[in-house]
């Protein structure tokens, strides 16, 4: 122990994980990977009856995920912001909010891992080394989402209550070949050309039945609790255009 009451190896340990890190690992390489089906018949039919029928916009719609870091060396560590920039699905807003639903997937093997611009945002050092980067990305894909296995995730939602702008959502996440049920409080705007929703929830590792990943026998490893942020836009389903999900059409 020195002085402080730290094992005198753990410095060293400390350098030795941080030079693993600056190693060079191949980059990930996504497998392609059929989507799950969406309840398309649903819509279709809502839409058919004149109900307000919504088509996830890609490119305006977010799904972020922050994780942090724990254990004794989570100093030599970094919190991490990974995002889905390609949530495709479904929004039907009834006139009985009881109805109201919205189907969602997005490709995992897509997540984008410490883009400069998104971890600024969340006020974190915007630059990571490429090669910290690549092995955050692989150790998250291979190891803990196992995703060429588990390559899509997916989000049920439906509306428990709605007092003006602010609902109370129900949830069901499905990762890993497991699901499970969230209670989220979200904001909701519904325009002429637009609708978005807007909120966040904490998840687990263990919900989906995951293993957080870690590094030098446990000292240094990321936290159970991640952070999820979500902004999505979706628009009406006749102005869609190149919103369209894959394989989808109503």
């Amino acid at each position: 122990m020195n002085e402080r009451g730290v094992p005198r190896f753990v410095p060293a340990l400390a350098i030795a994980v941080l030079l693993a890190a600056c190693a060079q690992p191949p980059p990930y390489e996504p497998v392609d990977a059929a989507p799950p089906p969406l309840p398309e018949a649903v819509y279709r039919e809502a839409a058919a009856a004149g109900e307000a029928v919504y088509r996830i916009d890609p490119q305006r719609s977010r799904v972020f995920l922050r994780t942090g870091r724990d254990g004794p060396m989570k100093s030599a560590g970094h919190d991490h912001i990974i995002a889905s920039t390609d949530v495709e699905g479904w929004v039907l807003v009834a006139g009985d909010s009881a109805r109201s639903r919205a189907d969602l997937r997005l490709p995992l093997q897509q997540l984008v891992v410490d883009d400069p611009a998104y971890r600024e945002r969340f006020g974190l050092e915007p630059e990571l080394p490429d090669s910290a980067i690549d092995g955050t990305t692989r150790n998250m894909q291979e190891k803990v989402l196992e995703s060429s296995r588990f390559p899509w995730a997916t989000a049920g939602v439906r509306v428990l209550s709605l007092q003006g702008t602010q609902a109370q959502l129900d949830v069901k996440v499905s990762v890993h070949g497991t699901a499970f049920d969230y209670q989220v409080p979200a904001t909701l705007s519904v325009g002429p050309d637009e609708l978005t929703v807007t909120g966040s929830m904490t998840v687990r590792h263990a919900d989906f039945g995951l293993t957080a990943f870690s590094a030098a026998g446990g000292l240094l490893r990321v936290a159970e609790e991640i952070e999820v942020v979500f902004e999505i836009a979706a628009h009406p389903n006749d102005s869609a255009g190149e919103t369209k999900a894959r394989g989808d059409a109503v």
